[in-house]
């Protein structure tokens, strides 16, 4: 979000200049050799992009990556918004320029959702770039046909000088308020994203759901509809600002469906009010780029508070609740700001719009005065309840110890997924609970295993490192962890790594990068088993999934090495994808289904291996649950290809 918006602001600053300082034939030279210059540096292959050497921290190397794949054909793209609507501005005709911001939003929203269910699971991420490449030429010709039809008419005095379609005055406070509406709804944008995805159940693909409404909002406030009215948003948003603080508060008493409502209500009032906002304080003529050149600029500044500094600041999702109040005080500031305006054009017809202007800005200023002293007070008091709590580039990570009847036990929890936890008391000889308790897949398969004299384990994923608890002395386990945080809270606030029987060695970063660097070095680990189990909710990181991570597997497993896969999961199944790899590998597929019952989570392990002891074992035969090939077909997932809805539980 950081880096679109980011060069969107540039986009916007060079339309800006160029507008502002040339005439309109170089201006229509100048931009279209840049244009030329952007179909050199297009990504025609996907392998350019995972060339890319990127060492740096998280957020860093994800801009650099899109920095360099992309960059300059995006900045492109980018400035021509502002400048076709600059010249569509200066027609005769006079015909509202905004129309035209409605309509790009339009088709952002449907690029949006046509992404996952018509290009993602028909295009292999090759063709996907090769299509998008070739698309970016054409666009180059049309654009070519527009400056030309431009140089035509700026024949015409008025187009030959940009500085007379300037007529109408911006003052100080009106650029501020298009600079904080902008930012605003991006804060309440992401942040109202990271809500979703942190405190209600995981869905896949729930994350176009938000960016859906921000884009529909702005088509809305910018149409010629008059859909906006103030009336109706306001006192809306006032009212579902108090729900919304419930929905934080005590979000895991709504059911899903509530939550989900909830936020989203919150969102489309949110983001309607700042851009019905923009719309009504935007320029009538002329100041085309310099009213974009601030939007953007406060797009840019949302995605830094939420990128940067929330995080530095903050230790929870703060941005947004802040949001929602900042939302109400800025609203205020801006409908004084209107009524001012109106009052130097004072007339009968005006005087009941004016005194509802008043109404609703001072009942915003009250409403957000007593709803920030309430949030005040309530998260001080939710807080106590948390042993440890912090926030990073993966998320907000916490500590809690549950005492709720029978179940007493301290968990690591990621948003609303578990981590694994810890019977309290803690003792020095904890048993592993949840998807790690014993009878379920993983502890059937190192039990099985136990023969083996120095047990040679790696494990793709912490978590509280439950796993470790199994190992006995002379076995060495070995964990990859991506998140730094998790492997902090497992050594000081639980006791399997401590106490645990076994050599235990954690490894932090990408398991897929340490792996193939160890291999590449001539480093084959021979492990005896190797366990994935990196998966949070419908947070599938599919590199670790596809044919090419499982070739990497294989190698670093012993011939007659195991891996084991835990996939438990409400939303996806991921037998699909194992099954092919069951079969390319030429490795036997095992399926554990473990019921939870009372206060246990239902667990899901999966086993490929040709270890005989394993397919033969009675005990494990026994316990397997069948597989049924025809209920499924199989999902090939490459590093060129993956999608997530022919594995969606919900369409088998």
């Amino acid at each position: 979000m950081l880096f679109f918006q980011f060069f969107l602001l540039v986009g916007y600053i060079y339309a800006y200049v160029l507008t502002k300082t040339l005439r309109i034939k170089t201006q229509v030279v100048v931009h279209l050799i840049l244009l030329a210059l952007g179909v050199i540096f297009l990504p025609f292959g996907i392998h350019d992009i995972h060339n890319i050497e990127v060492a740096a921290t998280p957020t860093w190397g994800v801009l650099t990556v899109l920095f360099i794949s992309l960059g300059f054909p995006y900045l492109m793209l980018s400035a021509n918004t502002p400048l076709l609507q600059h010249w569509f501005s200066s027609d005769v005709n006079n015909v509202n320029p905004y129309r035209l911001y409605a309509i790009s939003n339009v088709g952002s929203f449907l690029a949006l959702i046509s992404y996952p269910i018509v290009f993602e699971p028909f295009m292999s991420l090759d063709g996907q770039l090769e299509l998008w490449s070739s698309i970016y030429c054409v666009f180059v010709a049309l654009v070519v046909w527009i400056f030309y039809v431009v140089v035509i008419k700026s024949q015409s005095q008025k187009l030959n000088n940009a500085k007379q379609l300037v007529n109408s005055k911006v003052g100080f406070s009106q650029v501020t308020l298009w600079f904080l509406l902008a930012a605003l709804g991006v804060v309440l944008l992401v942040s109202t994203t990271n809500a979703l995805t942190q405190n209600v159940p995981p869905v896949p693909f729930l994350w176009i759901v938000p960016l859906a409404i921000y884009l529909l909002t702005y088509v809305m406030a910018f149409s010629s509809l008059r859909l906006y009215l103030r009336v109706i948003w306001i006192p809306c948003f006032m009212v579902l600002s108090f729900v919304a603080l419930l929905i934080y508060i005590i979000g895991g008493q709504f059911d899903f469906v509530t939550q989900l409502i909830i936020y989203l209500l919150i969102l489309l009032c949110g983001c309607m009010i700042c851009h019905g906002e923009l719309n009504a304080l935007k320029p009538r003529q002329g100041n085309t780029t310099l009213f974009y050149l601030f939007l953007s600029a406060g797009g840019v500044f949302g995605s830094f508070l939420v990128t940067f500094v929330a995080k530095e600041l903050f230790d929870e999702f703060l941005e947004f609740p802040l949001a929602i109040v900042s939302v109400l005080l800025v609203v205020a500031a801006s409908l004084w700001w209107v009524r001012k305006d109106e009052i130097t054009q004072l007339n009968k017809g005006h005087i009941a719009a004016v005194n509802q202007l008043f109404l609703l800005s001072i009942g915003s200023l009250v409403v957000a005065l007593v709803w920030l002293l309430v949030f005040i007070n309530l998260n001080s008091q939710y807080q106590q309840y948390d042993v440890a709590k912090d926030r990073n580039f993966y998320g907000i990570l916490s500590v809690k110890d549950i005492n709720e009847g029978k179940v007493k036990e301290r968990r690591l929890v990621d948003g609303t997924t578990s981590h694994g936890s810890q019977s309290l008391p803690l003792t020095p000889s904890p048993v592993p609970l949840s998807y790690y308790r014993p009878g379920t897949g993983g502890q059937l398969i190192i039990d099985e295993l136990s023969n083996v004299k120095n047990l040679q384990v790696g494990v793709i994923g912490l978590g509280v490192g439950a796993l470790a608890a199994y190992g006995r002395p002379g076995d060495l386990y070995t964990f990859y962890e991506l998140n730094p945080l998790v492997s902090v809270y497992a050594n000081r606030y639980f006791k399997y790594l401590e106490n645990a029987q076994a050599d235990v060695e954690v490894k932090l970063g990408d398991a897929r990068v340490t792996l193939q660097n160890e291999l590449d070095s001539g480093q084959r680990n021979n492990f005896d088993l190797l366990i994935i189990d990196a998966f949070s909710g419908d947070l599938i990181p599919t590199h670790l999934m596809t044919h090419e991570a499982f070739m990497l597997y294989q190698q670093h497993i012993k011939t007659s090495g195991v891996i084991a896969l835990h996939i438990s999961n409400r939303h996806l199944s991921l037998l699909p994808v194992i099954a092919h790899h069951s079969r390319s590998l030429k490795m036997q597929m095992m399926l554990f289904d473990t019921p939870g019952g009372g206060y246990e989570h239902d667990a899901q392990w999966v086993v490929l291996t040709n270890n005989r002891q394993l397919t033969e074992s009675p005990r494990l035969m026994d316990k397997q649950t069948p597989i049924i090939s025809s209920q499924y077909q199989s999902v090939v997932w490459t590093d060129d290809y993956s999608s997530l809805l022919p594995i969606l539980k919900v369409l088998n």
